[in-house]
């Protein structure tokens, strides 16, 4: 009994020493990375008492928007990446809309051609569809993009709004002060973090979640070259999706332990987020039709 004291006791000073460090780290991430943001305290009080949905893009949202067609068009949503690529945006038309991804916001020499012809037609279909008034978010270190600047000059009715990406981490109490004032979030691995970060920073008092099937374990592989390959379906390409290495931000091919490494960097940052969004008293649900999400009640929507 005495040994199993002694061993809880020293993990419990290593993980206190670790979360320390992290949370010293962090905040030397926010003075250099992070940059000051207003918060619009009338929007949030609009949004108070209100349901946001976020529209992820996994392959169960068809199905989604079949079952509840009405209340999605009828609520605050939030929609990602693609989506404005698709005939359901025009239906949906998001009130929201959220880019994360730093191909997004790249030169075309940088790129690949793949995608090139997604952003191409990413911000097409963002100039010439959206008819409504309509909150486009984005990473606040990308405000001066190329792609940004032209797509303000080309439609009105896009307010631009930004956020910071600086990955936090360590003692909870200090994340939740940073997250809080918008100086950064969880690791945003995923598209879905940052959305979740702006739902509870904008005053919505429930937020459920479409379409977040996060099923990509079941569509790891490893090749006879030993290549490890991921399958990242999405409603709008499940039929033709194939398995594809994941790169990394110097575009050399992630290894099999680094792509596990980074689902479970999302994952984690997902209990992150309930615990935060609990602080602000803040109901999240996985209303999606199937999910690997363990963090979030499911619910119905």
């Amino acid at each position: 009994m005495a040994s199993n004291s002694w061993i809880l006791y020293e993990r419990t000073i290593m993980s206190l020493i670790q979360n320390l460090f992290l949370s010293y780290l962090s905040l030397i991430k926010v003075v250099l990375w992070s940059r000051p943001l207003r918060s619009n305290k009338r929007q949030k009080q609009q949004n108070k008492g209100k349901q946001l949905i976020i529209v992820a893009n996994g392959p169960s949202f068809r199905l989604s928007i079949e079952k509840h067609r009405k209340k999605i068009l009828a609520s605050p949503t939030l929609s990602v990446n693609l989506f404005c690529c698709t005939d359901y945006y025009e239906q949906v038309k998001p009130t929201n809309y959220l880019l994360l991804a730093p191909q997004f916001f790249k030169a075309d020499k940088d790129l690949s051609e793949l995608y090139i012809k997604n952003n191409e037609e990413l911000f097409s279909s963002l100039k010439t569809k959206t008819s409504w008034p309509m909150n486009l978010y984005i990473p606040v270190k990308y405000k001066k993009a190329r792609n940004v600047i032209d797509l303000k000059s080309k439609n009105t009715n896009i307010t631009f709004h930004y956020f910071n990406t600086t990955p936090i981490e360590g003692l909870p109490f200090i994340s939740n002060f940073i997250f809080k004032n918008r100086l950064g979030m969880p690791r945003p691995h995923n598209v879905l973090i940052p959305s979740l970060m702006i739902g509870i920073a904008e005053g919505y008092d429930k937020i459920s979640v479409l379409g977040a099937d996060h099923s990509w374990l079941g569509e790891i592989s490893v090749n006879e070259k030993n290549e490890a390959l991921v399958n990242q379906k999405h409603f709008y390409d499940e039929q033709s999706a194939t398995s594809q290495p994941m790169q990394d931000y110097i575009k050399r091919p992630r290894k099999l332990h680094e792509i596990l490494h980074k689902f479970y960097l999302s994952f984690k940052g997902y209990w992150e987020i309930k615990h935060f969004a609990e602080k602000q008293g803040v109901e999240i649900i996985n209303s999606s039709e199937t999910s690997m999400i363990d963090a979030f009640d499911k619910k119905g929507l």
